[in-house]
């Protein structure tokens, strides 16, 4: 049941969406970055255990109605990361929880100790169709600097490319622009394993401008390399990544419900950024104006709308991004009308 512990949903809120959204977003939302939530399923006395409530598939859906209301919406569902999970238990929760919408798609949460045979268990029985990989799972402990590689193994590769799979990762390192992070893709892509299907995260990790810029001109020429615009609230990536890139290589995503729930954004500060949420600062007064912040969740969906203008987007290239890339690339059968 969707509670305040999960979004504590304002007027401001309301007039934002009404606003400045309602008409803009589209009929149709297909969610490439959603997660779901079992606390019990996380060891006691953990760090993310009852840090944020559970979360169902019916709190997901709920969540999408209040925050979007009147959209037909479907998930790319993602397992969720976090020290301490159970993580068979937590796939069989997703796998479970998500046995009643035939159109949304999942991702199963993958550590680097799971073998090849469990990965492949879970494809052919479960019905997942990629993993859901995470940096702070590296075999090295340093979940700022790991390799690729180092959260996942060269044999999960091997699986993923045999068996056709998505894999959706948060690029560490630097981001997207890190150099050793585009000497890799461009072996595994071109080269390696030519099979696998990448969704970079957030933008290619680009919640500043340099990270897109510093990439996008290399990550265009790899195939098989797919984004989602999960919490990005800078304008500038956006505008980069719509202007660069293929939109048709572009999936919406939120990184709901925890991640954006929150009133603030993940704001820039020359190269880095960080997630501010106004409700923890005590001197913002906001006196210039009787307008309160909004869910970070709206921020995002206000970049995507300028930088959607600025770089010309289409009515059905704003279309594409909200769903139908998702739907022809996950092999969707949700026709239009």
């Amino acid at each position: 049941m969707l509670t305040k512990e999960h979004i504590d949903y304002r007027e401001d809120d309301k007039e934002i969406w009404e606003s400045e959204l309602e008409s803009w977003v589209p009929q149709r939302v297909y969610d490439c970055h959603m997660h779901m939530l079992d606390n019990s399923l996380i060891a006691e006395g953990t760090k993310y255990r009852d840090l944020y409530p559970d979360t169902d598939f019916e709190t997901v859906k709920a969540w999408h109605n209040l925050v979007m209301p009147g959209r037909e919406t479907h998930f790319l569902m993602l397992g969720r990361p976090a020290t301490g999970t159970d993580v068979y238990g937590h796939n069989t929760f997703m796998h479970r929880e998500m046995q009643s919408d035939p159109l949304s798609r999942r991702n199963r949460l993958t550590m680097p100790s799971d073998t090849p045979e469990e990965i492949e268990r879970d494809v052919k029985e479960r019905g997942f169709i990629g993993l859901k990989v995470y940096r702070f799972y590296s075999v090295t402990g340093d979940m700022k600097d790991c390799r690729i590689h180092e959260f996942l193994p060269h044999e999960q590769m091997e699986v993923a490319s045999e068996l056709g799979l998505w894999v959706t990762m948060h690029l560490s390192r630097a981001g997207g622009g890190d150099e050793e992070n585009l000497l890799d893709l461009e072996e595994y892509t071109a080269k390696r394993y030519p099979g696998i299907r990448w969704i970079l995260a957030h933008c290619a990790r680009s919640f500043v401008y340099w990270q897109m810029e510093y990439g996008i001109d290399r990550l265009k020429q790899m195939p098989n390399i797919w984004y989602d615009t999960s919490a990005v609230t800078d304008v500038r990536p956006f505008i980069t990544l719509f202007r660069e890139e293929d939109h048709r290589r572009i999936f919406y995503g939120t990184d709901g419900i925890e991640s954006v729930s929150f009133h603030g954004s993940y704001t820039a500060f020359g190269k880095t950024h960080q997630m501010v949420e106004t409700d923890k600062v005590p001197y913002l007064h906001f006196d210039h104006s009787d307008y309160r912040p909004v869910i970070c969740l709206y921020e995002q969906l206000l970049a995507m709308k300028q930088a959607a203008a600025i770089a010309g987007l289409t009515r059905d290239q704003i279309e594409d991004i909200f769903w139908r890339n998702a739907v022809r690339e996950l092999e969707i059968d949700w026709p239009e009308g």
